[in-house]
């Protein structure tokens, strides 16, 4: 697995449990912050706890009531969310990232942080070769790209 946000976490997660053998990789250190995701819609929270990753690792998550929409063309419209239930939050990524990592690792999933990829290699039609920013080339049947929009891989 490369990436260990939220969808490489997820995956592995759920590779994991239904007992494949799953390693994620990723170039950052955590707790490391990115410039956008703060938000959580109700299905995005469903997933989390598909996952059964409990909220109560985010004390900063605060349950969001009222939704502002703004158009290209300077239009604004705000709207007051249902009452009951939680159907938006916002959590910074900094802490949903680490915490979904500390996940991962609670489901058995090594997770190496601070190895850049450097290069993907497929090896015929059985494995794939990644060897990472530290030098150590390892093989797998698969890699799962997970590293967002400038994905090297």
């Amino acid at each position: 697995m490369i990436g260990a946000g939220p969808a490489g976490t997820a995956c592995a997660t759920e590779l994991a449990r239904a007992g494949a053998e799953v390693t994620v990789i990723d170039k950052a250190v955590f707790p490391r912050d990115k410039c956008c995701g703060d938000g959580l819609t109700a299905s995005a929270m469903r997933h989390l706890e598909h996952l059964g990753f409990d909220t109560a690792r985010l004390p900063a998550m605060r349950r969001t009531t009222d939704v502002r929409v703004h158009s290209p063309a300077g239009r604004t419209v705000s709207l007051r969310l249902p009452d009951e239930g939680t159907f938006a939050a916002i959590v910074p990524r900094l802490d949903l990232d680490a915490a979904l990592v500390a996940h991962c690792r609670d489901a058995g999933v090594p997770v190496h942080e601070g190895r850049a990829l450097v290069s993907v290699d497929a090896n015929g039609a059985d494995a794939v070769t990644v060897t990472t920013s530290d030098g150590a080339p390892s093989t797998w049947d698969f890699v799962v790209a997970a590293d967002g929009i400038w994905s090297p891989t």
